[in-house]
């Protein structure tokens, strides 16, 4: 897909979300999702399953099990989930998103700065990263620990930016999720849908600047060394 609109010149970052679009974790998320809600008596329908997507642990809880949860309920509750997909995350053969770690090097080689904003809490994104051996390219992250909003609240890719020393307008955002290009736009940068998660028709109806398979699907200008990325004085991983 090409940019959907004509002033996006040039990016002088790269944001990333975790599940979807570094590592392909999102099936074993569903999984988690569904066994952890049937095990305490709610069936969750795959719309809602697909809702968990850029979503924190505590909101989806208490969609499903009652706004009335209160935070030490929360907290229990996101524990014990947060322990069966560490099993699970542990145990079941899981990838990189196609391309990715050769985009990561691109960017390196090319002196552009990039940084995590995920809804994952801290722990998971080290283990999910250390899972496919990504966790020393992603020194700067913001996690849901480091925010009070989730998305599609702006705060995750606000605080990215922040972090690399760069304006959020001159990021681009890979998402694989509805609230997260809800949040990368927010924030006031470009964003780069990821088919991994979602329908394309539902991704396309969020408008992204690019809608792409995976990392070996990327227009030109998303590319290091094109008119598209260039690296600023900021610094960088």
């Amino acid at each position: 897909m090409s940019p959907s609109t004509s002033n996006i010149n040039s990016f002088d970052a790269v944001l990333f979300d975790l599940d979807g679009v570094i590592i392909d974790t999102t099936e074993l998320h569903y999984r988690v999702w569904e066994d952890f809600a049937r095990e305490r008596g709610y069936v969750p329908t795959r719309e809602e399953l697909l809702a968990t997507n850029g979503r924190r642990a505590g909101e989806t809880l208490r969609a499903w099990f009652g706004a009335e949860l209160d935070d030490e309920q929360v907290a229990e509750l996101t524990e014990d989930r947060e322990l069966a997909f560490h099993q699970l995350l542990d145990h079941e053969p899981v990838s990189a998103v196609p391309g990715v770690g050769a985009y990561l090097m691109s960017l390196r080689k090319a002196g552009v700065p990039w940084a995590l904003g995920t809804s994952a809490l801290a722990q998971n994104a080290e283990r999910a990263l250390a899972r496919v051996g990504l966790e020393h390219l992603f020194p700067v992250r913001v996690t849901s620990t480091d925010v009070a909003q989730g998305k599609p609240d702006p705060e995750v890719y606000l605080k990215a930016a922040a972090a690399l020393g760069v304006s959020p307008h001159a990021c681009v955002v890979f998402e694989d999720a509805v609230v997260g290009l809800r949040a990368a736009r927010a924030a006031g940068a470009a964003c780069v849908a990821v088919a991994t998660s979602f329908p394309r028709e539902v991704l396309v109806r969020e408008r992204p600047d690019w809608l792409v398979r995976d990392f070996r699907d990327l227009p030109q200008a998303l590319r290091p060394g094109s008119h598209g990325l260039t690296a600023p004085t900021a610094r960088h991983p």
